[in-house]
Order: structure tokens, then sequence, then C-alpha cells
């Protein structure tokens, strides 16, 4: 049953004005995304109807995350979760679906858009000069 659901859902949003635009800015991959979402939500057991925060980043980190998501997709899909979860409530398939819909959106862009940036560090070992121009070495300044 949940999987006829989800995919229901799916369909169903895209098949609304709200979901044709959204499929326009994120592309043909739309239902996937959103079916892939919702398979993360909700695993194996949990009706797509009683999603709770927890649930909206299990989806994004378990159903969409793990994907190759190209730039657009990834740049397009906070606005398409927020506009998916708000169009559920507004058909009364989701109660509090605004609300999800915000939070989707905030951990959508947190976990999807965040970029590594790695920082070089200098290793230095204990009888080595300290780095921060004291001129004693590391292990009877800094460490």
């Amino acid at each position: 049953m949940t999987q006829e659901t989800i995919e229901h859902w799916a369909s169903e949003f895209l098949s609304s004005t709200p979901g044709e635009m959204a499929a326009q800015l994120v592309g043909e991959r739309t239902g996937l995304l959103l079916v892939q979402f919702l398979q993360g939500a909700c695993g194996s057991t949990l009706d797509p109807a009683e999603m709770e925060q927890r649930n909206i980043t299990d989806g994004i980190a378990i159903g969409l995350a793990p994907l190759q998501l190209s730039e657009a997709e990834k740049n397009a899909l906070p606005e398409l979760l927020e506009e998916f979860l708000t169009h559920m409530e507004n058909t009364g398939r989701l109660s509090g679906g605004s609300a999800l819909g915000a939070w989707a959106r905030q951990s959508a862009t947190a976990h999807l858009l965040k970029k590594q940036v790695r920082r070089t560090t200098i290793k230095v070992g204990p009888n080595e000069p300290c780095p921060c121009g004291s001129g004693k070495k590391y292990k009877k300044c800094c460490m």
C-alpha cells in the first residue's frame, strides 16, 4: 500500500499546475526524485500521511542525497519539496504539509547545497618550531 500511495502522490502532484511548473524547473526526473524522497522518508512501513520532520530529513538524506544529482536538480529540489508537501496539504492528504514543506526546503538547502571546503592544516611535530611564531618548540608552546 505504501509504494502505491507514494507513486500516486507523485503523479497527482505532477499533473497539477504547481507540479507542472516544478517539473519545468527540475527536469525530466522530477517524478523519480519525488518517489525517491518519499521512499526515503517513509521506509517500508510508514504511511506518507503520517510524515513528521524527522521523516523529511530522512527523505533528503536517505532518498535523495545518494543520487547523482545535477546542479540544476540540486538547486531546484528545495523549492520542489516545499511545493510538493504544501500541495499535499492543500489536497487534504498531509496534515501540516506547509510546515513540513518549509522544513524540507531548509533541510534540502543545508544538505544538498552545502559546499565541502577543505582547509589546509599544517602538521607540526613536537620538536619543530611552533607555527604561532613564538620561536619555541611546539611541545613547549601551543601543544
